[in-house]
């Protein structure tokens, strides 16, 4: 699969390719072993389209894990659309994680029981949303000193039998149309990262897919605003002579 194009029809290619050859997706929780693909999806932009890759996976009999940042820029997790998108990709049948952004909090590493505990306050707040309990995180471009590590109570995709057991395959910023996932063969185990947001009905590039998100939050923020103005100016009309 050579002629990479980011776009819904070949990632369903992509899926349907590892299924042919045998392989299992399996959860991070699970044990690492042959023909096994740990698939996950940093949600660092669009709710929206990570549930487009939930129901697509659904439809194939694919499971993986979202990871959803708690201090993300971009959206708010416990907004309505938030909420609604971590309800449906549970519901079908998918994992929730924590996508944690230690540059929110540090330029440089902190001592571990900080890390420790800003992580699992995220993971108090994600829990809120997710009928099962929060028991993976995944590091928003993760700095050095996350490789190989542990976290008590937790599962991190960075840890270091994800490093020596499991082959790492990674969408981010598109690197695969330079870099195709699997041109020197698939690896025996393998872990595969894409970001929802890079993704569409047709083939666009990383700048382009960031240009129509931003103006979807920002649509999205302008009918807000003309919205409350409206419900403000109702109210007005009711409460002042």
């Amino acid at each position: 699969m050579t002629d990479i194009q980011f776009t819904y029809g070949w990632y369903q290619a992509l899926l349907q390719n590892l299924q042919n050859r045998g392989y299992t997706f399996r959860s991070f929780a699970d044990d690492v072993t042959g023909g096994s693909v740990f698939l996950r999806h940093d949600v660092d932009w669009s709710p929206r389209k990570a549930v487009t890759i939930a129901e697509l996976e659904n439809e194939l009999g694919v499971s993986s894990t979202f990871f959803f940042l708690v201090s993300s820029p971009f959206y708010n997790v416990m907004n309505r659309e938030g909420r609604e998108a971590t309800k449906r990709i549970q519901d079908l049948g998918h994992e929730i994680g924590l996508h944690f952004s230690t540059h929110q909090y540090w330029d440089v590493e902190p001592e571990t029981e900080r890390l420790n505990s800003a992580i699992h306050d995220e993971i108090a707040v994600l829990s809120t949303l997710t009928t099962d309990p929060v028991t993976s995180v995944s590091f928003h471009n993760p700095p050095e000193w996350v490789f190989r590590r542990s976290f008590e109570g937790l599962v991190s995709t960075y840890e270091r039998r994800f490093f020596d057991a499991v082959a790492y395959r990674a969408d981010s910023n598109q690197r695969w149309r330079d870099e195709p996932p699997f041109d020197d063969g698939i690896p025996k185990t393998v872990q595969v990262l894409t970001h929802p947001v890079l993704w569409g009905e047709r083939d666009g590039w990383t700048t382009d897919r960031l240009r129509e998100e931003r103006d979807y939050q920002a649509q999205r923020i302008e009918d807000h605003l003309v919205e409350t103005d409206r419900t403000w100016h109702g109210s007005r009309g009711i409460t002042e002579p």
